[in-house]
């Protein structure tokens, strides 16, 4: 009859019990990783509290710059699902670079806010369905100025890169093929 012994040893100063050398090998890693991840945890909150926002942002843009979703491929099938309304809004944006509400709707020739929410909801959608967020194509901030809103759009740079790198929208009378 084989009896199990039981194994003990000790890590950072404390005992531990284990009824095989695999189940002390597994405890062992178990402590190692989860002593990396508290000192990790204690690094990241030293940092967090030295930059503390600066930090933030500093690791959003990186993450803004590393994950740019467009390709010359993506970015043509996107602006192949597109309906005019929607090319137009965003030749606008690419073209000025930013605009406010008014200047959006004169353009598209839309009367309000809603109809060019139509529009806008119209990229959104696409983009989403190729699994591109919205906000890699265009950003907005709403506004009040003597309790009227007023939104701004602005063009994604990415997305400028992109339209800029495709010739994107072709200029005047020089039609894409």
């Amino acid at each position: 009859m084989v009896t199990n012994m039981a194994i003990t040893f000790k890590y950072r100063g404390v005992s531990y019990t284990a009824d095989t050398p695999q189940e002390a090998a597994e405890t062992t890693a178990r402590l190692k990783e989860q002593e990396a991840q508290s000192a990790r945890k204690r690094g990241w909150s030293r940092f967090m509290s030295k930059y503390g926002s600066e930090a933030e942002q500093l690791m959003s843009r990186m993450d803004e710059e590393l994950e740019s979703p467009w390709t010359p491929e993506v970015f043509q099938s996107f602006i192949d699902r597109l309906g005019p309304p929607q090319q137009a809004a965003l030749a606008v944006l690419v073209t000025r670079r930013h605009v406010t509400d008014e200047e959006l709707r004169k353009a598209l020739k839309v009367s309000g806010n809603q109809a060019l929410a139509g529009v806008l909801s119209g990229i959104s959608k696409q983009a989403a369905a190729l699994g591109i967020p919205a906000r890699a194509i265009f950003g907005f901030e709403n506004l009040r100025n003597a309790g009227k809103r007023r939104s701004t759009y602005s063009v994604a740079d990415k997305f400028l890169q992109i339209a800029t790198d495709m010739n994107w929208p072709s200029p005047p009378g020089e039609e894409r093929i």
